[in-house]
């Protein structure tokens, strides 16, 4: 071991020593200082790129009940995120192909796959009928698509593809609730209002039918009790 008589050293070597300690202590503190600055630079990068990523669109495709049709399928495109999504193209593999087709509006032909959406703002949302379940399960159609959204931020910037996977198998033997809504009342409400209307008529007809019966018993009374005239003698 290297041993150091501390008692043999002169002031000059004190000074030394001193100045030796400084230095190590001030590059020290240097170097806790770049960590330092380096980990702030760090969580200021991660928590722009958050706020960046909070901030940018979010399209999401999905299948969903129709609310006013039971058992109805809608095609729903929606941006969930927070600023505008720009150029969203929909892409679909195999095409979509429904029950619905041979209307004349087949949903793989209609601008929304075909042509895309210029601009989606945020919380927009776009539904289109794809099909109803009981008509679908009747058929060999796919049951299984591959969607992939391609779309760019409100500044032009291409963002990364989305891929989804919607399965509509996974909607069968599904136990439901039947939730009514606005739409069911009014739908009610025009039944019930068409049944009074039917009402009214038949009523008006049969009062109808009543006073023409009541006139011509009324009519064939008059006849009944009319006094014939006598018959004269000829000259």
């Amino acid at each position: 071991m290297l041993a150091v008589d501390l008692g043999s050293w002169k002031s000059d070597d004190w000074s030394a020593a001193a100045s030796v300690a400084t230095t190590v202590l001030t590059l020290l503190t240097v170097a806790i200082a770049l960590l330092a600055a380096l980990y702030a630079r760090q969580q200021v990068t991660l928590a722009r790129q958050l706020r960046e990523e909070q901030a940018q669109p979010f399209v999401v495709v999905d299948f969903q009940d129709n609310t006013a049709m039971r058992q109805g399928i809608d095609f729903v495109v929606e941006n969930m995120g927070q600023t505008l999504a720009k150029n969203v193209r929909i892409v679909v593999d195999p095409p979509l192909s429904s029950t619905l087709d041979d209307t004349g509006f087949p949903l793989k032909d209609a601008p929304l796959i075909a042509q895309g959406i210029p601009s989606l703002p945020p919380r927009k949302r776009i539904s289109a009928l794809f099909d109803t379940a009981p008509e679908r399960q009747a058929t060999d159609l796919p049951s299984r698509y591959t969607v992939t959204v391609h779309f760019e931020d409100a500044r032009g910037r291409r963002q990364e593809p989305l891929t989804y996977i919607l399965d509509l198998s996974v909607r069968r033997k599904l136990l439901s609730v039947r939730e009514y809504g606005l739409d069911d009342g009014v739908k009610a409400l025009r039944e019930m209002s068409k049944t009074l209307k039917e009402m009214r008529s038949e009523l008006t007809r049969e009062r109808q039918r009543q006073s023409t019966i009541g006139r011509a018993r009324g009519e064939a009374r008059s006849g009944d009790n009319a006094v014939p005239e006598p018959e004269g003698d000829s000259a």
